[in-house]
């Protein structure tokens, strides 16, 4: 049965999701982005999925529940999350480069 909290695991993590795709892809951001990326640490973090999912997951964590769990289960759906999108982005161009 589902119970309530793990509802809010799921929620949680889906926002840290949110929130990598928003600071690693959104175009908004991408002034802001542009700027920040040109310290090396920080253009690091933004090219590392599991990086900056951990970050997201800490931030989140700690204003909701436990960061350090949090940081890491948002670290590894974070990059399992990129993957899939990257896939079916691959997948999408080769469909389109054969039609």
């Amino acid at each position: 049965m589902i119970q309530a909290s793990d509802v809010n695991i799921v929620l949680l993590l889906a926002a840290c999701v949110g929130l990598h795709w928003i600071l690693k892809y959104g175009t908004i951001l991408n002034p802001i982005r542009n700027i920040i990326t040109k310290v090396k640490l920080i253009k690091e973090l933004f090219k590392c999925s599991l990086c900056l999912g951990f970050w997201c997951g800490l931030g989140v964590g700690l204003y909701y529940s436990d960061p350090v769990l949090l940081a890491l289960a948002s670290s590894g759906t974070c990059w399992f999350a990129d993957n899939i999108s990257n896939v079916l982005q691959s997948i999408e161009i080769k469909l389109d480069k054969q039609e």
